[in-house]
């Protein structure tokens, strides 16, 4: 019966792999794309990654009549609904990390069930601290409570939970050379974050929320209302340049941290990743800041035509000049 096991673990692995690859295929279809610069078994962990916390989103961050708009900015579900599924990701993520995960027969599990036995598997194998996807869990808790950001510390906080801790779980796939590495991660994530906001500044009005800095749409007398009805005036095309130049500074800093990365791919994927991303802010830019009327995004030629940067940020040596890529 040996060897009969041994073919039941190879498919529940297989099936695990494959359905985190298909969410990842689905929802993250620039990364899915780059992701083919990897070696197999971290193209596989790092979507397993990507997916898992796609489902931590969904299942804290989608409350029922989420579609319909909010501009009052009031929370989206009760104290007690969101502190029940906190409590029941912690105590899922508890079995993960305990090995005491317990699923359906391989030929019976959905693709969420798949998803599950792959980040577990990866999460041993790469030794992701559960702690970074707690941190994820926390931001998703933030986007229920908070609608509105003061400063621009209040919002690289949430970054930081949202996309900085994104950035060290991919970070332990990708290999670290050099322990300052971390810190960079989390700059890019938190910088991919900012071009999230400013690209989908729309989308999140209607759900209630205004990641943008009140402080800098006072600096720049941008109003909410003005926000709410798509005003693209001078003072709208200055905040967002504004904004648009700390994601690039961001950018710029984090990538001194590349060069800490494995070189069988890991390297050049995270490269490929940040520029492509950065890419975006150059889309909102030729489209006159409009973001509310467009989606700004690259197109498949625009992307293809970025990749000689990122090369270039690849195979840079920790001891040689960074290259002026994204500023």
């Amino acid at each position: 019966m040996r060897p009969s096991a041994k073919a039941s673990n190879s498919a529940s692995e297989v099936g695990a792999f494959a359905a985190a690859r298909d969410i990842c295929r689905r929802h993250a279809r620039s990364f899915y794309f780059i992701s083919a610069f990897l070696p197999k078994p971290k193209r596989d962990a790092a979507c397993a990654v990507l997916a898992f916390c796609r489902m931590i989103d969904e299942a804290i961050d989608q409350p029922p009549g989420m579609d319909a708009p909010n501009p009052a900015g009031s929370p989206c579900c009760s104290t007690d609904e969101l502190t029940t599924r906190l409590k029941m990701f912690e105590q899922r993520l508890g079995e993960i990390y305990d090995n005491r995960l317990e699923l359906p027969n391989t030929e019976f599990r959905t693709k969420q069930q798949h998803t599950l036995r792959a980040i577990s598997l990866t999460v041993n194998r790469y030794e992701i601290p559960k702690e970074h996807f707690m941190d994820l869990a926390e931001g998703c808790r933030m986007d229920l409570v908070q609608a509105r950001y003061p400063t621009w510390d209040s919002l690289e906080r949430y970054c930081h939970h949202v996309a900085g801790s994104v950035g060290l779980m991919m970070s332990c796939v990708f290999g670290l050379t050099h322990s300052d590495a971390q810190k960079y991660a989390v700059m890019m994530g938190n910088a991919m974050q900012l071009t999230n906001i400013l690209r989908d500044m729309k989308q999140d009005w209607d759900r209630g929320r205004i990641y943008l800095p009140l402080e800098d749409m006072a600096r720049f007398r941008y109003s909410e209302k003005q926000l709410a009805t798509g005003v693209i005036n001078t003072a709208f095309r200055e905040l967002m340049q504004f904004e648009i130049n700390r994601a690039r500074q961001m950018y710029q800093q984090a990538s001194e941290g590349l060069c800490w990365l494995a070189g069988d791919g890991s390297r050049l994927t995270a490269s490929a990743t940040a520029v492509l991303h950065a890419g975006i802010l150059d889309a909102i830019q030729k489209q006159h800041y409009d973001v509310f009327n467009q989606i700004p995004q690259l197109t498949t030629s625009q992307k293809f035509r970025r990749l000689p940067a990122a090369w270039q940020l690849a195979r840079r040596q920790p001891d040689e000049p960074l290259p002026r890529i994204f500023i």
